[in-house]
């Protein structure tokens, strides 16, 4: 597995006008947290984060050096949240996750469909139900993503979370949950024709 590295330093100070500082020095305000560890507030260049999207996918594995006045430590990390800013951008804040490499971890795993249905041939639709699904695994086996081969869906054919099979990896999706459908097209609507019906005279009655 490569090993990417990310850069961080810890940080004093917590509120809008630390954050905003931040910002305006060319960093990004971070939060470091994971079980058994204290939360960490750190930053990072937002340069160095920008080349960083354009090479990697979200669920990655990186390996943060952590610099601060104890020295240099270097953890296992994954991002767990980014928020964008008020007009999305740039970053406003990012959550990143210190991980065990022994441990499973749960993590939500974007699900993308291959080939064209057979079905589709006869004016059938594919349908996807599930865009991602959440999963169990160590770090080591964490999936880009899930791919899903439509090509032999008739119309009317499904394929179920039940269908899917991944060495090592937990699916903690009900079973029988359809992830995507191809179903019939759907029937063109005749126009309503409507009678004109006369209305009914009515005779008067002499008094």
């Amino acid at each position: 597995m490569e090993e990417i590295l990310l850069r961080a330093e810890k940080r004093t100070g917590t509120g809008k006008g630390v954050t905003r500082k931040i910002r305006k020095e060319g960093g990004i305000p971070a939060v470091l947290y994971g079980r058994g560890i204290e939360s960490v507030p750190i930053k990072i260049s937002a340069r160095e984060w920008d080349a960083l999207m354009r090479r990697v996918r979200k669920n990655v594995i990186l390996t943060m050096e952590l610099h601060g006045d104890a020295g240099t430590e270097s953890r296992p990390v994954m991002i767990k949240k980014i928020q964008p800013g008020f007009l999305g951008d740039y970053v406003s804040h990012i959550d990143f996750l210190q991980v065990s490499m022994e441990r499973t971890i749960e993590i939500e795993i974007p699900i993308h469909l291959t080939g064209t249905a057979k079905g589709v041939i006869n004016n059938g639709i594919v349908e996807q139900h599930l865009r991602s699904i959440m999963v169990e695994c160590l770090p080591t086996q964490i999936p880009e993503q899930i791919e899903i081969d439509v090509t032999n869906l008739e119309i009317g054919d499904s394929i179920h979370v039940s269908d899917i099979s991944l060495s090592g990896v937990k699916l903690l999706e009900q079973m029988n949950v359809a992830v995507v459908t191809v179903i019939p097209p759907e029937a063109e609507e005749k126009p309503v024709t409507v009678e004109e019906v006369e209305p009914e005279k009515v005779e008067k009655k002499e008094e």
